[in-house]
């Protein structure tokens, strides 16, 4: 198996959007494999939570339609994972009620499940790319990951 890496992900997920470009707004869902699925949605659609308005005005349009289409998949009953990282987004989708995930534990996780090696590779690599990560999350990251006596990754300011 192809070591997973954030470039090996961007590339599946950029396939998988190439060739789902014609539905990309009919507010349909995709699977890729059996533990992901892109939801196209946009609110105000007829199959979105078009009455959602955010109580944070710190929530941008992209989280907001993420946040709205996760709180209608769980008023149908579909069991819900919203993976969010802006501070604003969380605030509001906990206010909702919503189970969510950030990027960071989904690294863990992969790493739990054999996917990634190691996850302070995949931490300097979001870093480099500009992604703000505290250095606080990166400890909790590395600890969980049971990396904390690896080097630690680039520090932020």
């Amino acid at each position: 198996m192809e070591p997973t890496t954030l470039k090996h992900f961007s590339r599946r997920i950029a396939s998988f959007r190439a060739s789902s470009r014609s539905s990309a707004t009919s507010g349909k869902r995709h699977a890729i494999g059996s533990w992901l699925c892109i939801a196209h949605n946009q609110l105000g659609q007829e199959d979105g939570d078009s009455s959602y308005i955010p109580l944070n005005p710190g929530v941008d349009p992209g989280e907001a339609s993420a946040i709205g289409y996760a709180r209608q998949q769980t008023a149908a009953g579909r069991s819900v994972l919203l993976l969010i990282d802006d501070r604003c987004g969380r605030a509001e989708a906990r206010r909702q009620g919503l189970n969510m995930l950030g990027t960071a534990a989904v690294l863990v996780l992969a790493k739990e499940h054999g996917l990634v090696a190691s996850c302070a590779p995949l931490l300097e690599q979001l870093r480099a790319n500009g992604y703000y990560l505290s250095d606080n999350l990166v400890a909790a990251v590395l600890e969980q990951a049971g990396e904390a006596d690896s080097a630690a990754p680039e520090q932020q300011s």
